[in-house]
């Protein structure tokens, strides 16, 4: 089992590694229009799930999610003046929706088994 301490690890380098990748030019357009977005619902899903593992004893669920899609939401404000990324909405959303499901996932997976 992996101790919380390493997870909160594992957080902290996730939100690094969003942060560049965000901030970061990009040298490639994306193989199918819009298809960026299944990586957006992907990386904050797992982003949400390691704060959940990390600091879901010290806040509840819902703070987790709103901070993890405030982070989102700064990112696509901060890529707006960068001068080489545009902000776009459908990012958010596609965060959020990853952010959904792996809430929904988090609930189901503490539900009592019969």
């Amino acid at each position: 089992m992996i101790a919380k301490k390493h997870f909160k690890i594992f957080f902290w380098l996730f939100l690094v590694g969003l942060l560049y990748l965000s901030l970061s030019p990009v040298s490639s357009k994306p193989i199918m229009y819009n298809s960026d977005k299944v990586g957006h619902a992907i990386a904050y899903g797992l982003f949400f799930a390691l704060a959940v593992k990390s600091y879901n004893a010290r806040f509840p669920l819902w703070i987790l999610a709103a901070a993890i899609m405030a982070f989102g939401m700064a990112m696509e404000w901060a890529q707006s003046y960068t001068g080489y990324r545009q902000a776009d909405a459908l990012d958010i959303i596609a965060n959020g929706a990853g952010i959904l499901i792996m809430w929904l996932l988090v609930i189901l997976s503490r539900r009592p088994r019969a």
